[in-house]
């Protein structure tokens, strides 16, 4: 834990508009050919994050404090936490900027 310690951190809130994102879900929802399938936010969020990564690769970064040198990654491996009844469960999604909203790692 101290070594975590070490790590930089930080925080960013921002207020954004989201009519556009709203209207991109509704319209993935109206032309889903399966019934079964509901398109929620997160894969537009997660793709929109891997996006971010590109354009600002610092953020997907590491430090190797025995070199002093920082190492920039090249694949997006995103995980999303979520709570379930059994607990604290974090999916991977590997290679996020490789795939499309619709795609399944």
């Amino acid at each position: 834990m101290s070594l975590t310690a070490k790590v930089p951190h930080f925080h960013y809130v921002d207020e954004i508009n989201c009519n556009a994102l709203v209207e991109l879900k509704t319209a993935f929802q109206k032309n889903n050919p399966y019934s079964d399938v509901k398109h929620t936010f997160l894969p537009i969020l997660v793709k929109s994050l891997s996006m971010a990564l590109t354009k600002y690769p610092s953020l997907n970064s590491c430090f190797k404090e025995d070199s002093m040198e920082v190492i920039f990654k090249g694949s997006h491996n995103i995980g999303v936490a979520m709570a379930t009844p059994n607990g604290l469960v974090v999916p991977n999604i590997k290679n996020v900027q490789s795939l499309s909203i619709l795609q399944k790692s």
